[in-house]
Parts: C-alpha cells; sequence; structure tokens
C-alpha cells in the first residue's frame, strides 16, 4: 500500500504531548521558494497557515522548542496565561503529524485544526487551576 508524500497520521494530545504544550507565540507562517518568501497556504484547504511556537516540557535533551501549524482564516489567539506566571499552557484538536527527511533524519511536521486554553474556565468567579488539562497527576 502506498501512502502519499504530505500524509496527515492523526496523534493524540496526550500522545505527543504527555507534560503539555506552552505557547510563546503565534504568527503567520512563511514559505521560502526561489530564494523568496511568500505568506504559508495550506496545500489541503488553501487557508492561511499560522505557527504556533511553544515549548514542550517533555521533550529530551535542551531543544524543548516545538511548532504546531494550524491552517485557519484567521489568527488564532493565544490562551490567557496562568495565574501567577507566564505560561500559557495549551492543547489542540485535530492533530496530525506529517513524517519527512531532512539530512538522513526522519522528522515530522505537526498539524491542529484548532488551539484551546489547557485552564479550565473561570466560572462564577472560582479560582483556577494552575495544572494544565493533558497532564496527570502522576507525572506531577
Amino acid at each position: 500500500m502506498a501512502i502519499p508524500a504530505g500524509h496527515r497520521f492523526p496523534i493524540t494530545f496526550d500522545e505527543l504531548f504527555p507534560q503539555g504544550f506552552y505557547v510563546i507565540s503565534v504568527e503567520r507562517a512563511n514559505d521560502w521558494a526561489d530564494g523568496k518568501t511568500k505568506p504559508a497556504v495550506c496545500k489541503l484547504t488553501g487557508r492561511p497557515v499560522w505557527t504556533v511556537q511553544g515549548t514542550d516540557p517533555s521533550a529530551k535533551g535542551k531543544n524543548t522548542g516545538q511548532v504546531v501549524k494550524i491552517a485557519a482564516d484567521y489568527q488564532p489567539v493565544p490562551p490567557e496565561t496562568m495565574p501567577g506566571t507566564p505560561f500559557r499552557p495549551a492543547v489542540f484538536t485535530g492533530l496530525k503529524v506529517t513524517p519527512y527527511v531532512r539530512d538522513g533524519w526522519v522528522n515530522y511536521t505537526i498539524w491542529a485544526d484548532e488551539m484551546h486554553s489547557a485552564l479550565p474556565a473561570n466560572r462564577g468567579g472560582a479560582k483556577q487551576s494552575a495544572k494544565p488539562a493533558g497532564t496527570d497527576a502522576a507525572a506531577a
């Protein structure tokens, strides 16, 4: 069975980010062609592509940086910070990965349908928990 180039394999948030994901920035993605940059457009949907730069605490080594791409008509809004911290915990729905080979190494691009706050909604003035969704008590 042949798998077409660019196929996006589904994956769950907890499989990909077992200790959560913290947003640093959201910006428009660029494509590079013929030495020039242009705004990236999703090849599947034709919508603008946005990159969510963040950190993955479960990543090994010195590089905990991670990028998640979202194809959307409007720029996704980063979640609010956790009270008393600079951290913006997020969860993604519709996660998929696209593997590719670069310089002899297998890498992957992460795609998501949507980004949401990992913090529970503050309803009725109740105090928010600082523990993001997608983390379990055993990992803490």
